[in-house]
């Protein structure tokens, strides 16, 4: 990732105290604290903050995005009329 005011390099550092606990968010998310990391610049300090996007999150989040989508049906083929290109040939 590159930084977007100066493109060097960035990289990822998790955000803990002093003590070594991991900084949470939490309020902003719809399901419990989440811990931050952040994205720094090794050359200017500019900083991205992120929170963590759990897998099982995310999972969720797209099978309730399927629900909401429509589906299509499929008619099932008539008896005795073959798809197109499976005719049988006459023996």
């Amino acid at each position: 990732m590159q930084c977007p005011k100066c493109t060097n390099p960035m990289v990822t550092s998790a955000l803990v105290t002093p003590l070594g606990g991991e900084i949470m968010v939490a309020g902003t998310l719809a399901t419990g604290p989440r811990p931050l990391s952040a994205q720094v610049c090794s050359a200017c300090g500019y900083t991205e903050l992120y929170a963590a996007q759990y897998t099982e999150d995310m999972r969720q989040a797209q099978q309730a995005q399927a629900a909401e989508q429509p589906q299509l049906e499929v008619e099932p083929e008539a008896p005795g009329i073959p798809a197109p290109g499976m005719e049988q040939s006459g023996a």
